[in-house]
């Protein structure tokens, strides 16, 4: 039974050498990252082990509501420096954090968020941290300060019955307005899942940067990408093969993969060359990559 177990612990190690060795062999070169130096997506150093830089999906899943300030906070207060989170339009014109067209799922009431007003949709409370639904400019007051910061910034709005054209560039300015009077110390990206919705966004506001989300990255999603101006696109980690990813960074985009559950995805996702990966669990990735940096050393 002894024997056993270290001819176990032996594999174990060896194991764990060759993911090492696999991970560091797929590093950045100092040459390839000195244009990077002052790139927020990544910090001043880039080969650090926390990159790429987690995102925290909707704050957090781990703890308190999707999209409630105390998931933010919280994923903040244990080092984490990116998001990507969800924006709707009430029916007032104000820009809620959402990710459903119905409050149901998170909310202790229900109703279409533009069919609602921000005082009905504020008198509601989140299921599991009691608290408002925050609207946009709430959420962004929290990273006024904060310079080494990165945020995806969902676009869920569609065209169609709730999304006239005009109701859609209104929510389009909005939006714009709020980051670029709350984020510009950090970095940030208007994304969609929508062509339509990305292609407005760049006719009402040039300077934007936007981003392409697709479930799976294939020839012509990243085409698409690379002839629409994308800075980023994000896949899921499933899915995407590596000449695609080669491709689109090629091209200038900054790819972000998709959903990084746990440290052996985010070693993926680092090893394909996403510059960002988002993920549910963003403050028990990181403190694994960190125990992981730990054994490193």
């Amino acid at each position: 039974m002894l024997q056993k177990k270290k001819r176990l612990c032996q594999l174990s190690k060896s194991s764990f050498l060759l993911i090492l060795l696999i991970v560091f062999n797929n590093q950045p070169t100092m040459e390839n990252t000195s244009s990077m130096k002052n790139d927020l997506f990544v910090k001043e150093n880039s080969l650090t082990h926390e990159y790429p830089r987690i995102l925290g999906h909707r704050g957090t899943l781990e703890r308190y509501t999707e999209n409630g300030l105390m998931a933010f906070k919280y994923a903040l207060s244990n080092g984490i420096t990116g998001f990507e989170t969800d924006f709707r339009l009430t029916l007032d014109n104000e820009v809620v954090v959402m990710h459903d067209s119905d409050i149901r799922r998170t909310t202790t009431g229900e109703g279409a968020v533009e069919k609602m007003t921000l005082a009905e949709i504020k008198s509601v409370r989140l299921k599991y941290s009691d608290e408002q639904v925050p609207t946009a400019e709430e959420l962004f007051s929290l990273f006024d300060n904060l310079q080494d910061f990165y945020i995806e910034l969902e676009m869920k709005p569609r065209y169609g019955e709730l999304y006239t054209p005009e109701r859609m560039d209104t929510f389009l300015n909005k939006l714009y307005d709020l980051a670029t009077t709350h984020l510009s110390k950090g970095y940030y990206v208007f994304t969609c899942f929508d062509h339509q919705v990305l292609k407005r966004t760049k006719e009402l506001h040039p300077d934007a940067k936007i981003g392409l989300i697709y479930s799976g990255l294939d020839e012509k999603t990243a085409d698409a990408a690379i002839a629409r101006g994308c800075s980023t696109i994000a896949p899921t980690i499933h899915g995407t093969p590596q000449e695609l990813v080669d491709k689109v960074k090629a091209a200038g985009i900054k790819v972000n993969l998709w959903h990084s559950e746990y440290l052996e995805l985010w070693l993926k996702a680092r090893a394909m060359g996403a510059v960002v990966s988002t993920t549910n669990h963003p403050v028990t990735v990181l403190n694994a990559i960190r125990e992981y940096a730990k054994l490193q050393n």
